[in-house]
């Protein structure tokens, strides 16, 4: 670990199951933990100590739940803004861990992430998404959430949706399994990225480089993680179990991914040609005719001895910029009706508009300008009678 203090704090019911896995890991060592919902028998069932506790809405719910009602979540949350602006003051990394489409979580999140930017906090959120099973609305206010309220303000996101659990589960598995094998992956795919903002020693995909991926993106991603022991044939048996990790939905997730993440964790003697060549085989999963952003990090830890820990984390842009105009706004005409937009790519032929004649509006009584003879205010294809072939 390196200096900087690191908070993982889970919100709602999901966050608190998510890090009852976590808290018995070894990885856990040197993160401060928090647990925040309104259910206190979810914060007792958190294994993080009722010193580090935060009851939402403690006389608004009286130790109750929100029952999947967002607003309620949401008022619960704003009467904790003291004590949560006291318990983040001296964090410098604030990890949140939840599931949307619920109360609290949903309702909630944009609140600790606001005192988080108060205090100058870089915080990464990982959530899930409900299953389909939860009902289209439940899904619908959780991409609405993270669009509208999560995105422009934490600095990283990424959401795992839960059905990508039913690439691996059998038809015949009960729902609550299905539901408790979702929060042991998330619990292990909390301890990637918890180990990966412990910081690297050999070479560093670090947090500014993950930012740099996911900052003010809508997104989805996926994340396999695997831990095998080190020895004979360690890197082909830990990209095998990596490969069948259930939340990264089969190796075509690499392939189709605008971004991968890889990182290797290992004891103190994992050597840095080791983790080199683990790591060479980790960029040939990825399709190189497809280009994409590909980072990578290794580092080492006591924890690890024996053993080396492999993450991918695969990212896929749901919304693109338009090339064209990010470099040349969009011209508007006077009645606010947006043009073609002009494109620089290189053996590109844009689509030339259908050229007409606006309506002047409040000016149509003014005096025209004319000079020479010509009057200014009338378009000059117009004026002189050029018909322009649009290729149509």
């Amino acid at each position: 670990m390196d200096n900087k203090r690191i908070t993982v704090m889970a919100v709602g019911g999901a966050g608190c199951r998510i890090i009852r896995e976590f808290a018995g890991s070894f990885e856990s060592s040197g993160f401060h933990l928090l647990a925040v919902d309104s259910d206190v028998n979810s914060l007792a069932g958190s294994r993080v100590g009722e010193e580090h506790w935060i009851q939402a809405g403690r006389l608004l719910r009286s130790g109750r739940g929100c029952g999947g009602d967002m607003i309620a979540g949401q008022q619960a949350l704003a009467n904790e803004r003291k004590q949560l602006h006291s318990v983040l003051s001296d964090t410098d990394v604030l990890i949140v861990v939840a599931g949307l489409g619920g109360g609290l979580a949903t309702g909630g999140l944009p609140v600790v992430l606001g005192v988080a930017a108060k205090l100058h906090i870089t915080t990464a959120v990982l959530v899930t998404l409900p299953f389909s099973m939860e009902g289209f609305r439940r899904r619908q206010l959780a991409e609405e959430k993270i669009k509208n309220d999560i995105l422009p303000i934490a600095d990283a996101v990424i959401a795992l949706p839960n059905d990508l659990l039913f690439s691996t589960l059998d038809g015949e598995t009960a729902i609550a399994d299905a539901f408790l094998l979702s929060d042991k992956e998330m619990a292990r795919t909390l301890r990637a990225v918890a180990s990966i903002l412990g910081g690297g020693n050999l070479f560093n995909a670090d947090f500014a480089s993950f930012t740099g991926v996911l900052k003010r993106r809508h997104s989805l991603c996926s994340l396999g993680t695997a831990l095998v022991d080190d020895g004979a044939d360690a890197s082909s048996r830990a990209m095998e179990k990596l490969l069948a990790s259930p939340l990264l939905g089969g190796p075509e997730s690499l392939d189709n991914a605008d971004a991968v993440a890889f990182s290797l964790l290992g004891g103190p003697e994992l050597a840095l040609g080791n983790a080199r060549a683990v790591l060479d085989l980790c960029a040939r999963q990825c399709d190189p005719v497809l280009e994409k952003v590909i980072l990578t990090g290794a580092a080492t830890s006591e924890e690890f001895a024996g053993k080396i820990q492999l993450t991918a984390l695969a990212v896929r842009y749901l919304e693109r910029p338009a090339a064209a105009s990010a470099s040349v706004p969009g011209r508007h005409t006077s009645v606010g009706h947006k043009m073609h937009e002009y494109s620089n790519e290189p053996g590109t032929q844009m689509d030339l508009p259908n050229l007409i004649v606006e309506d002047k509006g409040i000016m149509e009584n003014t005096t025209p300008v004319v000079i020479s003879g010509e009057d200014l205010d009338v378009p000059a294809f117009k004026r002189r009678g050029i018909v322009v072939d649009c290729g149509k």
